[in-house]
């Protein structure tokens, strides 16, 4: 027996935002190849899906996370190139190439490793060099002049190891999004642009460089380069989790859900777990068949607002595992009525950031499988 995907709780993924934010990416570069950041089955919206539509729509490349999500990708029909932004291991070299992927290299000592290994399976394995100049995580250090003779070494290094098809270099910016800190931006664009002046000036010109992720793309056009990424804003959220109203990105995700019950409690009731909530006067209430482990976070219990039939209405209590509830006093609301949790007309994903304290991407992540996805204006 089958439910239908809207039966209790399901996001909604609109391809129509989705193209919509990725041609606004093309307008900001100057048509540039876009790199499409999918990791973390495309911050909640489902790699594949996503994956498949951006292919068709003007896609130039993928970017993951890990191999499991390389290789999903693959198994579902996506053919452009993708690149595995995280660490594999280089006893994985078969798989790389049998899958047709691209791996960054986290350092020399990771190149050479995934060098032999590829020389031991007898194949040669494609890869992006990885410069960390600035950020403080991955790659090889590149921060400032004192560091820069041993980067541009290893970076050439890496670029003769035998088996190892070097078809990039890349960095991250740590504060792109942060406009009081342009100086630092400038300053990683320019550690960046010294490693690919010596790397050219002992022989080795790197096809695809890039630098950009999403708040790069918005805010920082010296640093577009070869290819951009696009991430966040693929999903029609902005880098610094701000709300914005009538901004250029179309949000892509709307989180719903069902009325399932409606209750009539006199004044002095209280609501839920820990009694949070007593009510004042009268009331009526619904009851909601979403909770936090579809993904809506606990914190929001007397925090948020959703949308049923065009009104808004306050959540009451805290927010159970699989229910919670709202005050709609006064109101024509009933059984099954649907329920916008956040999304396109209820509260911004950045709304319910700034109440939760974290970033707009962290909630889409945070959606569950048991929410189901239904893909909307596929063409």
């Amino acid at each position: 027996m089958k439910t239908r995907i809207d039966s209790r709780t399901w996001a909604e993924i609109d391809l129509s935002a989705l193209l919509h934010n990725l041609k606004y990416a093309k307008r900001c570069v100057n048509d540039r190849p876009i790199m499409c950041v999918v990791k973390a089955d495309a911050y909640g919206h489902g790699a594949v899906p996503c994956g498949l539509f951006l292919e068709k729509n003007g896609a130039d490349a993928f970017a993951v996370a890990c191999l499991e999500e390389a290789i999903a990708m693959r198994e579902g029909g996506i053919k452009l190139p993708i690149l595995i932004l995280g660490y594999t291991a280089a006893e994985y070299a078969d798989i790389l190439a049998e899958y047709n992927l691209t791996q960054t290299l986290l350092d020399l000592s990771h190149a050479r490793e995934m060098s032999a290994a590829a020389k031991g399976y007898n194949v040669r394995v494609q890869a992006h060099i990885k410069l960390d100049t600035g950020m403080g995580r991955a790659g090889i250090l590149a921060q400032g002049k004192q560091y820069m003779h041993d980067a541009i070494i290893d970076a050439c290094r890496e670029c003769e190891l035998p088996n190892l098809d070097i078809k990039g270099m890349y960095t991250h910016m740590s504060v792109a999004d942060t406009p009081s800190q342009i100086d630092y931006t400038n300053w990683q664009i320019e550690n960046y642009n010294t490693v690919c002046e010596g790397l050219i000036a002992n022989g080795h010109d790197i096809e695809c460089c890039h630098m950009s992720n999403s708040a790069g793309i918005i805010n920082h056009p010296q640093a577009h380069f070869d290819i951009v990424r696009e991430g966040i804003m693929l999903y029609g959220m902005y880098p610094d989790s701000r709300p914005v109203k009538n901004g250029p990105l179309r949000p892509v995700m709307t989180l719903k859900s069902r009325v399932s019950q409606i209750r009539h409690f006199p004044k002095g009731t209280t609501i839920s777990y820990g009694r949070t909530y007593r009510a004042e006067e009268d009331i009526t209430a619904a009851v909601i068949t979403a909770g936090y482990a579809d993904g809506y976070p606990r914190r929001m219990s007397n925090n948020a607002r959703f949308a049923i039939r065009g009104k808004s209405y306050e959540q009451i209590g805290r927010v159970c595992m699989d229910m919670m509830m709202a005050d709609v006093t006064g109101s024509d609301v009933s059984r099954g009525d649907e329920v916008i949790l956040f999304g396109q007309n209820g509260m911004s994903v950045e709304e319910v950031a700034q109440i939760v304290g974290t970033i707009n991407y962290e909630l889409t992540c945070r959606v569950t499988n048991r929410a189901r996805r239904m893909y909307l204006n596929d063409r």
